[in-house]
């Protein structure tokens, strides 16, 4: 294998390895974003004699906290990532 084809090979491995790296972290956070979304729409729907107007608001609610949630843990997610290659970057 050529040199040019080595370090090819070697980048797209590391994109695939990112890439799935990126994945199960994307996946983690809507995960736990829809389990917190869940729970909240349980105890949205617990009383059935509320107005229908007073549900949808409790349920809009629900999905915007899993979304945020999720959100949030992407976020931190990204800080770590950055702060793993501003480290990579020193150490060379």
């Amino acid at each position: 294998m050529s040199r040019k084809n080595q370090v090819l090979s070697r980048i797209f491995s590391e994109i695939n390895r990112e890439f799935r790296s990126f994945t199960a972290t994307y996946t983690t956070a809507v995960k736990n974003g829809a389990d917190l979304a869940e729970q909240e729409i349980i105890e949205a729907v617990k009383d059935r004699d509320q107005p229908i107007d007073i549900v949808a608001g409790k349920l809009f609610e629900a999905v915007k906290k899993g979304v945020h949630y999720a959100g949030e843990q992407m976020a931190g997610s990204g800080v770590d990532i950055f702060e793993q290659m501003k480290a990579k970057s020193r150490k060379k």
